[in-house]
């Protein structure tokens, strides 16, 4: 068996050398004849342009590439600045004429006795001053003590017998206040009777009013425009 084995492949490295000497005695393929094609290394040649002496014509010069006038542009080379924007004119407000209040009655500015006093100030009497408590109570018998407030004036000379005395009593005083008031005015006509007649007319002329616990005494010319303005404030 092994002699077997060992024929077979000693044929078998006989068979490959043959092989590859067969290989290696190849002769190379046969080269074939190709024309080979030649271009031409000239360039063929151009006929020259005849001149204008060669063919008998005038010579004529391509007219020169005109640039496009510029035309004057109507658009402003500016543009005008805007105008400067005006503030709106203000709408005058609307003002309707105010309605005349209708006429009402005075009403007291700080009391009775002091607004009475106010509406008489603004008559055309002579300059007055005021009486103080010691006075009133001298003059006119009155004591401060039985009344609310009040108001005395008389004349700063002697030669008018202009004189008001307006006040608010106490309850149960007004009798007494009242006497003593009739008693000045008695006074005053006996005073003015010897000395200005025309002055005694006026304390002639006198006027005394109560409303409630309002009194009103009065010398003057306008003792009854007086009247009226103390009825407008106790009435």
């Amino acid at each position: 068996m092994n002699r077997r084995f060992l024929a077979l492949a000693l044929a078998g490295v006989l068979s490959l050398s043959l092989l590859s000497a067969c290989g290696g005695s190849q002769e190379p393929a046969p080269e074939t004849d190709t024309p080979a094609v030649e271009s031409p290394t000239g360039t063929p040649e151009t006929e020259p342009t005849p001149t204008p002496e060669e063919t008998g014509l005038p010579e004529t010069t391509p007219p020169a590439e005109e640039s496009p006038s510029e035309e004057p542009s109507d658009t402003p080379s500016t543009a005008p600045s805007a105008k400067p924007s005006e503030p709106p004119a203000s709408s005058a407000p609307s003002t309707q004429p105010t309605p005349t209040p209708a006429p009402v009655e005075p009403e007291p500015t700080v009391d009775v006795v002091q607004s009475t006093w106010n509406a008489i100030s603004q008559l055309d009497i002579p300059s007055l001053s005021d009486v103080d408590a010691d006075t009133l109570s001298a003059l006119y018998g009155i004591s401060t003590d039985d009344l609310v407030s009040y108001v005395c004036k008389m004349p700063s000379i002697s030669v008018q017998a202009t004189e008001f005395f307006i006040a608010e009593v106490k309850d149960g005083k007004m009798d007494a206040v009242k006497a003593a008031v009739e008693k000045r005015q008695a006074d005053l006509v006996q005073q003015w009777s010897q000395y200005l007649p025309e002055q005694l007319e006026l304390v002639e002329n006198y006027q005394l009013v109560t409303s409630g616990n309002y009194i009103l005494f009065a010398i003057s010319e306008y003792a009854d425009e007086a009247v009226s303005a103390f009825n407008s404030y106790t009435n």
